[in-house]
């Protein structure tokens, strides 16, 4: 094992924390090869026969001010180098110097002296996302919560917040959510689906394994959609708290509001992602074209055109809702024409875990605009509604979602939850005629945080009528 060097130099601080000195401790370099840059609680190292000097200084002054949003607005913790006196080494690679040696990826790994430090490729000096990205596993590593270990059913969680945070942090970038295509082409998948959980079943391709990263969305669309604050996204991580990250996140914002926020997000995935930007979408898809298995996409359990489903539908095994998952059924449409959605959940999943239905339903118009229904249940399994459509509501979605009160797999092979649905053309009967009531009166337009807007608010507006009916729309 090589021998440790030690350096001694005075921190530049400009930091959220006092710190006065720090020490290079650091097991991978070479002093007669190598050159190093200080800055914070930071060393980044790269190979003397390449001059970085300005790429690392432009690379420090954004991991400080990654730094400092994880520490100040996040509430997260420094990692144990600068806490025990050292700076956190950054190790550049990839360019034929001194590091390629050690065959290094992108990421995090822990020294011989027990320290964690970053690899990064030089390829990826500048690229924001990313090193947000990495920069976040940084302040995640002192972490104390068992629930969240980086293992079995909590380790999605760990690479979702941390590309959750790159995304935050760079706005708008086209590369934010890449992974997220999957999301709709695989929904029937568990949302704590990782490497660590991953079932011998499963095909091992792209689409398959990026699914931890790619629910960095549904983080996001609590926080920039439903209004959960940001911190709590990050807290969960220091509280010691035994649970499953999505079941605190449940515990926190409320298990019944938990579960409509998913559906909410699934149905709003559902109608071409439209709460992040049409060339983030545009840009998800083309990493799919480019990536992904065809053979493996379930974006659609079935499609009909003009016509239901004749009788009770049940989905095959293979793409069968497992727990927090959804799957989707489309409907093609050119006529003035009702049609009748119902969908029977069973009781308990193959494992005999209790399972939970809910339903959306989202009509989009040939003029741009998406209409949401929530699928009005009787109980946890059973639900059913009518729609009126004109020949100008081309598509309607039935997204049938498994929100049970269970937050993890015990069994290798995740549980199944099995249901059966049924969509009917036409007038259901007389009797269902007579027990129609008047059409109910629109009271009140509001957003998500219950604001009342007006008629061209653009985004998600929330329609409240006088019978206590609600339904949600999306408007450009």
């Amino acid at each position: 094992m090589r021998s440790t060097l030690l350096y001694i130099a005075l921190a530049f601080c400009c930091s959220t924390s006092s710190l006065a000195q720090l020490e290079i401790n650091d097991v991978f370099s070479d002093p007669q090869t190598c050159t190093y840059m200080t800055r914070d609680i930071y060393v980044v190292w790269w190979d003397s026969s390449n001059d970085y000097t300005a790429e690392v200084d432009v690379l420090l002054d954004q991991m400080i001010e990654y730094r400092t949003t994880c520490l100040d607005e996040l509430n997260m913790m420094d990692p144990p180098n600068p806490i025990d006196g050292y700076y956190y080494n950054v190790y550049l690679h990839g360019d034929g110097g001194h590091f390629d040696q050690y065959g290094w990826g992108n990421g995090q790994g822990t020294d011989s002296n027990g320290y964690p430090y970053l690899t990064l490729p030089y390829g990826l000096i500048d690229d924001l996302v990313n090193l947000a990205h990495e920069t976040f596993h940084i302040f995640q590593y002192n972490a104390t919560s068992p629930g969240f270990a980086y293992s079995g059913d909590s380790q999605w969680y760990i690479e979702a917040s941390a590309n959750w945070f790159a995304a935050r942090e760079n706005e708008g970038a086209e590369r934010a959510f890449i992974e997220a295509e999957s999301l709709v082409r695989l929904p029937f998948v568990p949302l704590w689906l990782s490497f660590d959980n991953f079932p011998a079943t499963y095909p091992e391709n792209w689409q398959r394994y990026v699914h931890q990263y790619a629910m960095a969305l549904i983080l996001y669309y609590l926080t920039e959609e439903a209004g959960v604050p940001e911190n709590l996204i990050a807290d969960g991580f220091f509280t010691g708290t035994e649970l499953l990250p999505q079941a605190y996140l449940a515990d926190e914002i409320g298990n019944e509001l938990f579960k409509e926020y998913f559906m909410d997000w699934a149905a709003h995935m559902t109608n071409d992602f439209d709460f992040i930007s049409p060339l983030q979408a545009a840009a998800n898809e083309q990493e799919w074209n480019n990536y992904a298995d065809p053979l493996d996409d379930a974006e659609y359990i079935e499609t009909w055109t003009n016509e239901g489903s004749n009788g009770w539908y049940i989905p095959e095994e293979s793409v069968m809702t497992n727990g927090w998952s959804f799957n989707t059924y489309k409907l093609e449409n050119d006529e003035l024409e009702s049609y009748h959605f119902e969908l029977a959940g069973e009781t308990e999943g193959y494992f005999a875990s209790p399972s939970r239905f809910m339903g959306r339903l989202l009509v989009q118009n040939s003029n741009g605009d998406s209409t949401f229904y929530d699928l009005p249940m009787t109980d946890d399994w059973n639900g059913t509604i009518s729609l009126e459509l004109t020949p100008e509501d081309e598509i309607v979605y039935f997204i049938v979602g498994s929100v049970p009160d269970v937050f993890e797999d015990v069994e290798s092979s995740f549980e199944l939850y099995p249901y059966q649905m049924r969509i009917t053309k036409g007038v259901l009967g007389i009797d269902a005629i007579l027990g129609q009531a008047e059409p109910a009166i629109l009271i009140g337009r509001f957003n998500l945080l219950g604001q009342r807007v007006e008629e061209n608010y653009s985004g998600i507006q929330i329609l409240m009528f006088n019978d206590g009916s609600t339904k949600k729309i999306y408007k450009d």
